[in-house]
């Protein structure tokens, strides 16, 4: 089985019901863990410098300092790498160009449902995953799926895919090093065909990953990995 390893979660909004609906969120997205929370920009740069948090979820109005100041610090080198995505209630094209400019890998516009954070969530692990592997990028399709993947809208998603079943069947493939359809569909408790499709749907949005595995004899068995 492949280690697993948390992605570290630092939430900053003074907001403090929007800080606990964010923490209970996050913990319920598989690989994620919430290791600070702070109220104010200077909460928040000491926080980052004390946990080193791998992602920083960043409200941009902040009591004594803007949250584009914050990130903009947080790229400093006495600061410790963090990724930072935004979530503002804020939407003039501006704000967003700023937040862009100073580092910010998404933007989410308040308030952000349950649903949304966590498939942004997931998008940001599987890029984490593909960038910390030592396979090289073959060619400029395998970079531009890299941040399509990353910021693929949800409301793609099709009729036939529900949230809960995809999150089951990543759920799974996260336990095992990799796996058939036939495999994850006794895992998840679904059809063979079902589980092909969300493979096949989730291979799309380069979040899994399939290669064939040849045997002594036959046919080669199809094999998904979380990506």
């Amino acid at each position: 089985m492949p280690e697993l390893r948390d992605i570290t979660v630092l939430i900053v909004d003074d907001d403090p019901v929007v800080t606990a609906a964010l923490h209970a969120q996050v913990n319920r997205v598989l690989g994620f863990r919430v290791v600070g929370i702070a109220h104010t920009g200077h909460a928040a740069l000491a926080a980052a410098g004390r946990f080193a948090p791998r992602l920083v979820l960043l409200d941009l109005h902040l009591p004594d300092m803007p949250g584009l100041e914050v990130a903009h610090r947080l790229r400093r080198p006495d600061q410790p790498p963090a990724d930072v995505i935004v979530i503002s209630g804020r939407k003039e094209s501006a704000t967003v160009r700023a937040a862009i400019q100073r580092g910010a890998l998404n933007y989410l516009v308040k308030p952000t449902r349950a649903g949304t954070l966590e498939q942004a969530l997931l998008r940001y692990a599987a890029t984490v995953k593909q960038l910390e592997s030592e396979a090289r990028f073959t060619d400029q399709q395998e970079i531009d799926n890299l941040f399509r993947s990353l910021h693929l809208d949800v409301g793609t998603r099709p009729k036939s895919i529900s949230a809960s079943t995809e999150q089951a069947v990543l759920d799974a493939l996260s336990e095992v090093e990799d796996a058939s359809a036939d495999e994850l569909a006794a895992k998840v408790g679904v059809s063979r065909a079902t589980a092909r499709r969300y493979l096949e749907h989730l291979a799309e949005r380069g979040l899994v990953e399939g290669r064939p595995k040849y045997g002594t004899t036959g046919r080669p068995q199809h094999r998904y990995r979380i990506r």
